[in-house]
């Protein structure tokens, strides 16, 4: 792989794309075995989940396959040489509910993977129980 292909904004990318198809095998392979993720609680906060299968074991328990939300980067900034930060708009349709939410991903990328991701999201409560009920 070339510099572009392993650029953080690139993996970033990537990870997204795959997100956004319901490829859960692709979303893995973007993503370090002990990655760290501070994933938005309903009351604002965050939880930490351990290590790229507790995520991906996570994202399944969304069941993205049958929602199928429309995932979309709004805008994407590299921070430093390992550090991507960017915004992402997310609309689905659940048991009779409609949900647009925006959430910010501040995420660390080493050697080609994800590594740490921090999320902070417009709607912490509603999407909580959008996702959950």
């Amino acid at each position: 792989m070339d510099h572009q292909e392993v650029s953080p904004e690139a993996v970033v990318k990537r990870f997204i794309r795959a997100f956004a198809e319901y490829d859960y095998d692709k979303m893995a392979e973007c993503l370090a075995d002990n990655a760290l993720f501070h994933i938005t609680t309903a009351d604002g906060g965050s939880k930490l989940v351990h290590g790229g299968d507790a995520f991906i074991a996570s994202v399944r328990q969304m069941d993205i396959k049958t929602v199928q939300p429309l995932v979309k980067i709004t805008q994407i900034l590299s921070v430093r040489d390992d550090q991507v930060l960017l915004m992402i708009e997310i609309k689905a349709e659940r048991k009779s509910r409609k949900l647009h939410n925006f959430a910010a991903y501040l995420v660390e990328v080493d050697d080609g993977k994800i590594s740490h991701m921090h999320m902070v999201e417009a709607l912490p409560a509603y999407s909580d129980s959008f996702w959950n009920d």
